[in-house]
């Protein structure tokens, strides 16, 4: 990766969310080549306001 290359993330869900929890998988391309992988976990917070 250059400065100003376009990276494209793709996630996808590994569980159902339980109890405000996400489970993911992503990818990360720059054209066509994979530039890096990483599973994560997220919680999902309502907003306030």
């Amino acid at each position: 990766m250059i400065p100003g290359d376009t990276m494209v993330l793709k996630m996808e869900l590994l569980s159902p969310i339980r109890r405000g929890l996400v489970e993911m998988r992503g990818t990360a391309f720059v054209g066509n080549k994979v530039v890096a992988e990483a599973d994560m976990v997220a919680q999902i917070v309502k907003r306030e306001g």
